[in-house]
């Protein structure tokens, strides 16, 4: 399943955008660095501490819902 991005949150070096299934943080972050800028984009686990690592966007898994 694919990731519903919510609105985004802009910061000075840094966007965030929270997966309104799952609760997953998206930020993307630039910096300027040697005369380039530089891009990348880090994922949280839903409530924002712990990074996830590894290459691509994680998968969406949806948070199971009470009956």
């Amino acid at each position: 399943m694919k990731h519903r991005w919510g609105p985004k949150t802009t910061f000075e070096h840094k966007t965030e955008r929270q997966c309104e299934r799952c609760g997953m943080i998206k930020v993307s972050r630039s910096e300027h660095e040697g005369g380039r800028d530089r891009y990348w984009t880090e994922f949280y686990a839903a409530g924002g501490f712990d990074r996830i690592e590894g290459e691509g966007t994680p998968a969406c898994e949806p948070a199971e819902q009470a009956a």
